[in-house]
């Protein structure tokens, strides 16, 4: 995934990716409105309820409308000018991207960009990027559980360019899964309840290494790096960081939900060598 798709499918409001002449040919891949390239990206299609590729429709209309000249050096347009002069011309402007699902047309994306002369910046989105990830995450409600709604505002307030707010809800959803999963197999450790509850939180994740994920116990440190982004880094660094660290939460949910289905598959196969196995005795 180009740096360009980075930005408009996982990236939330505000934030952007530095640009320069060495990303001239992506910029007339993205920006202009030459016919011969095409565009195309995958994201979440919150109609069609699954991912899909989005194509590109290509526009002619934004000079009028106030939006950056879509520059074509197709075939009748003269010599084309060198690289510099190209790369200028798409500075200091705005673009707006329509992109139309490749399974059904009527659903689109609509992505509002600012191109500085050093960066390209997300300044709009429809549906929003937080529409897209929760529809697109909802398998994890089965985890959560009333708790969803927290991965809902931390997808929300990243989505709005918010980095510190969206991590305090992250890291709700971390301790909510380790204390649940205590509550649970408590009366298996050798440790008693209140030696637990005054230990370190990477402590307790040691603690439970053999029931927790092993994504989130391998990478323990991932409640030290939220912690330390709530207290001490600055907006910009936690949205930066943001999209790993959900990839983190995914991973961990992921394995949940894995581990919940494999049990029930278990479960069922029991079942039915059990009923099995005692419908043939009887016709022995």
């Amino acid at each position: 995934m180009s740096k360009f798709e980075e930005l408009l499918v996982n990236k939330g409001l505000y934030d952007s990716i530095d640009v320069s002449i060495e990303d001239l040919d992506e910029l007339e891949k993205v920006l202009s409105n030459n016919g011969y390239y095409d565009y195309n990206i995958d994201c979440f299609c919150i109609k069609c309820n699954e991912k899909r590729i989005f194509k590109e429709v290509r526009k002619q209309t934004y000079e009028e409308r106030g939006f950056g000249i879509r520059i074509d050096y197709s075939e009748g347009r003269g010599k084309t000018p060198k690289k510099e002069v190209r790369f200028q011309e798409y500075l200091n402007k705005r673009y707006c991207l329509f992109f139309q699902c490749t399974r059904d047309n009527e659903h689109s994306i609509l992505f509002d960009l600012l191109v500085t002369n050093d960066k390209m910046i997300k300044i709009g989105q429809y549906p929003s990027f937080a529409d897209i990830s929760i529809r697109e995450n909802m398998k994890y409600k089965s985890v959560l559980g009333e708790k969803f709604v927290e991965y809902k505002k931390s997808l929300g307030l990243f989505s709005h360019g918010i980095g510190i707010g969206s991590f305090v809800y992250l890291r709700r959803i971390i301790e909510n899964l380790v204390l649940e999963k205590y509550s649970k197999v408590k009366d298996m450790l050798e440790i008693s309840s209140e030696d637990f509850m005054h230990s370190d939180f990477k402590e307790k994740i040691e603690i439970l290494k053999d029931y927790l994920p092993k994504v989130l116990v391998e990478n323990k440190n991932l409640y030290s790096i939220v912690s330390k982004g709530i207290h001490e880094l600055s907006e910009e660094e936690c949205i930066y960081m943001y999209p790993y660290l959900k990839i983190g939460i995914e991973l961990i949910l992921d394995d949940i939900i894995a581990e919940k289905e494999r049990a029930e598959k278990e479960k069922l196969f029991a079942q039915f060598v059990a009923n099995k196995t005692g419908e043939l005795r009887k016709n022995i």
